[in-house]
Parts: C-alpha cells; structure tokens; sequence
C-alpha cells in the first residue's frame, strides 16, 4: 500500500514541470498534433520515472564491497491482518496516516468514477442506436439537458441537438472517435485518479481535452463546414450536462479560446522547440527525489502499512505503562530455558550493548561478511535478549535471501548485552535490529592510497536518530 503511495507521489510531482511547460508554452499554438503527442509522451514519463529513479539508485560505481548496516532502537511489535508479526518504529505512525488518507481519497474518486460511467453507460442504453456508414453508432435520445458528446465508437445527441445541427455534431464527434480520443482519456483519468490529490493531474487532463476540441474543431472546418454558422452552433450548445472525464463533449473547453484558435494563424514549426524546455525541469525534478532526506521520507511510506498503524494504536497504552508479558495470539518463537518468564516487547530498562549503540555498530561492522552475489537490500532481525544478556530466540521479520539472513543470525548470535530490567530483575525481551547490505564501488580517484590491502574501513553517520555504518573492505593482493 505504501509503495503506491509513493509510486503515486513521484508520478505526481513529475507531472508538475509537464503541465507548466504544456500550459504556458505550448497552448497558444496551432500545433495541436504535436501538442497531443507532446502530452501523452508527458505521462508514460512520469509513469516511469519511478523506475528510471529506482534503476539509477541501484547502479554501482566500483570494485570494493560496502555493507551499509543500519542500527536502530527496538521497535514496537505489531500484530498485521494476515497473521504475521512485523516491526514498525511509532515513528512511522504519520507515515501510515498518510496512506490511509490517501486511500480514502482513491476510494472516493474511485466511486465517483463508477457513478459517472453507469450514467453514461445508461444514457447510451436508453438512446435509439443507428449504425452509420463508417461504422459509428449514432445514439438518439431525448433529454435536451445533456450536451452532445462521443465516447468510443458511440456518437450520443437528443432529438432536439440533432435536429437543429444533426449533420455538423456527427462530424465533429467523429474526428474524435476517428483520433481515438477515448484512448487519451482512459490514460489521463487513470493518472488522475492516481495522483488525486495533485491539481496537475487533473489540469493536464483538462489540457488534453481542450487539444482534442481543436484537433476535432480543425477537422469540422477544413472538412468543408462553414465557419460562422460552426461557431454560432458551438455557442448555441454551450449548455447542458457532460461527462467531464471519460467522454469527449460537444461544449468541453473554453468556447472563447476555441473560436479563437479556429481563426489563428498556424504556428511555425520551430515554435515547437519550445517543448524541449521541459528536459531540464524533468532534471531537476529527478534531481529532488535523489535527496537524502526525501529518499528516506519516501522509504517510510514505503514500508508503511495501515494495519501495523492500529495495531499500535492499540497497544500504545500499554506501551506507555509497564510493559506486560507478550500475550500476542500469534505465536512468537519458543523460550528455551526460561520457564515461564515470558518474553516482554519492551522493558522498564531495555537491553544495552557493552559500549553503547557505537560499539555495537562497530562489533557487527567487524564481524558481518559479505555475501558474494547478494542482494543489495534491507533485512530486519528480531531476538531474544535473555536474562543472562545472551541472544535466544532469532527470527527473520524481514529477509533479504537465505545466505544473507544466515550471515546476520551468525553475528547477532555472538552478541552479548546487559539485560533488559523489570522492576528490578532482568527478564527476557525482544530486541528489533534492521541490517541494510548494500554493494556499491569506490572508483580509483576515491581510493584511499595509503590504506593497506586487505583492511576495513568503517564510516558512521547518524541521521533523525538512526545510526548508519558503511564496512569498505579493500581486498588485499
């Protein structure tokens, strides 16, 4: 759920630039073909800069391995809706807000959607169907409320509209069953609807709607019809209900704007090189998600699910008290040798590593190998801290790929703590530690020449509380 949400983010933002390059560059032009292709090319961008950025992300530079080993406190154990047991930090509770308000919204938009598709389906139901010679089906009803319109191969007017300019509304509704309009507007409403909450994605649809009103608008004139009497049945139409979003209207668009491209000069071809404005703002755009801090935002949604944000709401009270024996319904690993302790999800006093969060980070920098041919990737351990400071139980909430998960048990397991204490007396309890492998190289300008072969270097940054260090092992001859 969270990854949509970000996939839908990235989608939006993307589409800013678009828009405002199509908005204030391009709509004055006559080149409405171009201005078309220009838009729908601006969407399969923007549907696949999420990949081109996760692609980019995951290119490596170099010869030497790196371990990216990310410690953080113990989280709150949440039990999620299809049984199992996963770890979420009451940090990230924001994090599964968003998504459910973002689904809300989807939902809504979802079922607007619906309505608007079963009142026109029941329209074109309803109507007096004729197949024309080209194969369109004209569809004649009589409510006088709602404004000509096409959607498919199907050409729907009242009685009344046909009547009075029956001959100059099937030609203009068959321009755009002819372009395949309805294609355009299935993938702009698909976006929208994606991106919701983002104005650019509806005002980019409205965009390409109104670039259908002048390809169609163009094709009604130069196909012969005369102009004055065209635009005085435009004006005449300008009235009734549409379907704003998957159908192409007699009365979408602008009137005003419309006469007046009918009426303006074609533009000159070079005008069209305008359009490459659009490169650098599509860099920069790219350019924002590769910042740090909106990478490991975005990573949290990611990660994020609504059901681990109840479950902790839930447990939130106790949490805060004195934390009680695990009494999950989900079965948590067994208690060798502890009799009937129990094993709590946090303590009055939590585990310490001898030295700190810095020497754990060091111990296990020292220690974890790498995998070759692993995966770059985040896992997340969670064990037992016993009484005695040993580790117990070890389990995988989150795996990476068996070698690598039984590397990372191989090293939790050589650790040793200070127990966590309940009022007083050590006790077993659950100790979270999410362990990141990521395989990068250092290029031969970066390379430090007087570090020996066969030496590890460790870096160790701390960035909204979590500490990260990266393990460079440079082979030796």
């Amino acid at each position: 759920m969270g990854a949509l949400l970000v996939y839908s983010i990235i989608v939006g933002v993307t589409l800013i630039p678009i828009y405002l390059i199509v908005r204030l560059l391009m709509s004055g032009l006559t080149c409405w073909r171009f201005n078309r292709g220009l838009i729908l090319f601006g969407y399969l961008i923007a549907l696949a800069m999420p990949f081109v950025i996760g692609w980019i992300h995951s290119i490596d530079f170099s010869d030497g391995a790196v371990l990216d080993i990310e410690v953080g406190l113990p989280s709150v154990m949440a039990v999620v809706a299809d049984g199992e047991v996963d770890a979420v930090s009451p940090v990230k509770w924001w994090c599964a807000g968003v998504i459910a308000l973002y689904f809300t919204g989807l939902l809504f938009f979802l079922l607007r959607e619906l309505f608007i598709w079963n009142r026109m389906h029941s329209v074109i139901s309803r109507s007096s169907h004729v197949t024309m010679p080209d194969g369109n089906v004209l569809c004649i009803h009589f409510d006088e409320s709602i404004a000509p319109f096409s959607w498919y191969r199907y050409i729907v007017m009242s009685q009344k509209d046909y009547d009075e300019g029956g001959s100059t509304v099937i030609m203009h509704e068959s321009m755009h069953i002819k372009a395949k309009h309805w294609l355009d507007l299935l993938l702009a409403e698909a976006v929208a609807l994606l991106v919701w909450y983002n104005p650019a994605g509806w005002l980019m649809r409205n965009e390409l709607q109104a670039v259908h009103e002048y390809e169609a608008d163009n094709g009604v004139v130069t196909g012969g019809a005369n102009v004055r009497d065209y635009q005085l049945l435009l004006i005449q139409k300008a009235v009734g209900s549409r379907f704003p979003s998957i159908a192409n209207s007699l009365d979408h668009s602008n009137l005003s704007k419309r006469i007046k491209m009918m009426l303006r000069k074609k533009s000159s071809p070079v005008q069209r090189w305008r359009a490459i404005a659009a490169v650098p703002a599509l860099a920069l755009t790219a350019v924002v998600f590769f910042n740090p801090g909106v990478a490991e935002a975005l990573e949290s949604l990611s990660t994020a699910k609504v059901t681990n944000y109840v479950a902790i709401m839930q447990e939130e009270p106790a949490a805060a008290a004195v934390a009680e024996p695990e009494q999950s319904p989900i079965a948590l690993p067994s208690q060798s040798g502890e009799g009937d302790d129990g094993v709590y999800r946090s303590a009055e006093t939590m585990p310490q590593y001898e030295g700190g969060e810095a020497a754990l980070m060091k111990f296990i920098a020292s220690n974890l190998k790498w995998i070759p041919g692993g995966k770059n990737g985040r896992l997340v351990m969670q064990f037992v801290v016993k009484k005695d400071g040993t580790v117990g139980d070890v389990k995988v909430l989150r795996p990476l790929s068996p070698e690598q998960d039984a590397e990372a048990e191989r090293v939790v397991r050589m650790l040793k703590f200070t127990p966590g204490m309940m009022q007083g007396k050590p006790v077993n309890v659950w100790y979270t530690l999410p362990v990141s492998f990521r395989e990068t190289k250092q290029s031969n300008s970066n390379t430090n020449s007087n570090t020996a072969p066969g030496t590890t270097t460790t870096t160790t940054t701390t960035t909204d509380g979590v500490s990260t260090t990266e393990v460079s092992y440079s082979p030796g001859n």
